[in-house]
């Protein structure tokens, strides 16, 4: 009987030693298996939307947050299939994307990007139109391009293995990008919001473009997602089409005009410029809305008045 305790003591310790070294190592790394390992055992795992750690905050305190080298922000205009960068305040750059198609509509809200993952895999989304899709291993096939970068709820601003759908209303949701632009954009990102700014980096993804390498921003870069048919500038207005069916075309018209009284927002005009705008997006002079607007015949022929704007490429 005396035997039988010890060697029941034994055994619990054991068990105890095992269960309080786990919980040790669990705690070191946060309850869970570092990304390194994880990544060499299988990649596909880690670059897969359903294991992505987007919502994991920062384990960094306030006063010893690094810096970014510059506070960047991007606007995306879903009408107008248009990314545009901003650099502390101060506009950068137009980039065309490929924004959700009706069926799957790309929602309108504020994002932030807190990962960027360089050759990622695609794995099917839980969704009907990926039932009989495989997954795909980084490559010139794979649909997510050579770069993707993480936001809530699952959208991306990615890369594609189809350029020529960017511009238009082709996606599951998510922001498409030029192989090209992608990677411009998410290096900038990276060298702002990361460590891993060497060059040499950059042409490291470039080159090994079968693996995946995850890069952690330590700040997260803002993103609003907007639905804007009508934007004015100082010398014109670019008018978008409605892409989603959302109407209240004449309403933006309305606001966007409101400091021209000269310009009379009426039925004959906004009829005009919906046929202007029907397929892709134009841009029109101050002067010639007042002129259609009080219905006089543009000089030029239909075919050269509205030009079509960058916005659409």
């Amino acid at each position: 009987m005396g035997k039988a305790l010890m060697r029941m003591d034994r055994k619990t310790s054991f068990i105890c030693g095992a269960i309080l070294l786990a919980s040790w190592l669990g705690g070191l790394n946060g309850g869970s298996i570092p990304r390194s390992w994880a990544a060499e055992e299988n990649p596909g795992m880690v670059a897969s939307d359903r294991a992505n750690p987007e919502s994991k905050s920062s384990d960094l305190k306030p006063e010893s947050m690094p810096t970014p080298t510059e506070q960047l922000s991007m606007q995306i205009n879903l009408p107008a299939t248009r990314l545009d960068l901003f650099s502390n305040g101060q506009f950068q750059k137009s980039y065309s994307v490929a924004i959700g198609m009706p069926k799957y509509p790309t929602p309108i809200r504020e994002y932030n990007i807190s990962y960027i993952i360089w050759n990622p895999w695609w794995l099917p989304p839980d969704s009907e139109w990926a039932q009989n899709a495989e997954k795909t291993p980084p490559g010139p096939g794979n649909p997510l391009g050579p770069v993707k970068m993480l936001m809530e709820d699952g959208i991306r601003i990615h890369g594609t293995n189809a350029p020529r759908s960017v511009g238009h209303a082709a996606s599951h949701a998510c922001l498409r990008m030029k192989p090209d632009d992608v990677r411009e954009l998410a290096w900038r990102v990276q060298q702002a919001y990361s460590d891993k700014r060497d060059p040499e980096l950059f042409d490291k993804y470039k080159k090994n473009s079968r693996s995946t390498f995850w890069v952690e921003l330590f700040q997260q870069v803002p993103v609003k997602v907007e639905y804007l048919q009508v934007e004015a500038q100082p010398d014109k207005v670019l008018i978008h089409p409605d892409r989603y069916n959302r109407g209240g075309f004449q309403e933006e018209l309305q606001a966007a005009l409101a400091s021209h009284p000269e310009i009379s927002v009426n039925k004959e005009l906004v009829a005009k410029l919906k046929k202007l705008r029907s397929k892709e997006s134009a841009e029109v002079s101050y002067q010639e809305l007042s002129d259609w607007s009080h219905g006089v015949i543009p000089a030029a022929p239909d075919g050269e008045v509205g030009k079509k704007s960058a916005g659409a490429l």
